[in-house]
């Protein structure tokens, strides 16, 4: 995966996507336990999101596996963080939830890191 002459790996644009579809539906799995929990007990909604969330980590484990055979892992790795953005937006949008700058500042700074790692590892 190497240009000639040189000695770092160029990521395609599709393995970069199917990297970010994996955490796509790893913050699913967020969702679908936060109303697992609104409907705790045996309830037939609780069941249904707790199987929602089990097959979200199973797409998710298939997804990660892909993605690492294309993908170096240290970027890889790093670039989980942003599911905490993917949350952030979940909150709000599904859950109607305020988001402080504190939360802001936090995504701010794991993207920040993201950056860094990835830059690095290049």
């Amino acid at each position: 995966m190497t240009e000639a002459g040189q000695g770092v790996p160029q990521i395609r644009v599709g393995s970069f996507l199917l990297l970010h579809v994996g955490f796509f539906v790893y913050s699913l799995v967020t969702v679908f336990a936060k109303e697992a929990g609104v409907h705790a007990g045996m309830s037939r909604l609780f069941v249904v999101f707790l199987v929602a969330e089990v097959l979200a980590l199973g797409v998710y484990a298939l997804l990660w596996q892909q993605s690492l055979r294309r993908f170096p892992l240290t970027p890889a790795y790093a670039s989980k963080g942003i599911v905490v953005v993917w949350n952030l937006v979940w909150a709000v949008v599904l859950f109607h939830e305020r988001i402080t700058a504190e939360n802001l500042l936090g995504a701010v700074l794991v993207i920040v890191g993201i950056m860094i790692v990835s830059a690095d590892a290049r």
